[in-house]
């Protein structure tokens, strides 16, 4: 049971390292996030990268993703 919890972390970890670095946030904040809280970070991780292209865009950016 701790193995398969630590094995989460550490996937977790790895997943929101390269997603930060993708989407140009923090890669080792959200690493160490990912570590610690696993998947409860998601919903705050996409917070912040829409924050940041409000930041970068404005408010009436439009984003079309497929």
């Amino acid at each position: 049971m701790l193995f398969a919890i630590a094995l989460l972390s550490i996937c977790c970890a790895v997943f929101f390292y390269c997603q930060a670095l993708s989407n140009g946030l923090g890669r080792k904040r959200w690493a160490a996030a990912g570590l610690v809280f696993g998947p409860a970070v998601w919903p705050m991780f996409c917070m912040q990268r829409r924050m940041k292209i409000n930041r970068l865009f404005g408010f009436d950016y439009l984003l079309w993703r497929a």
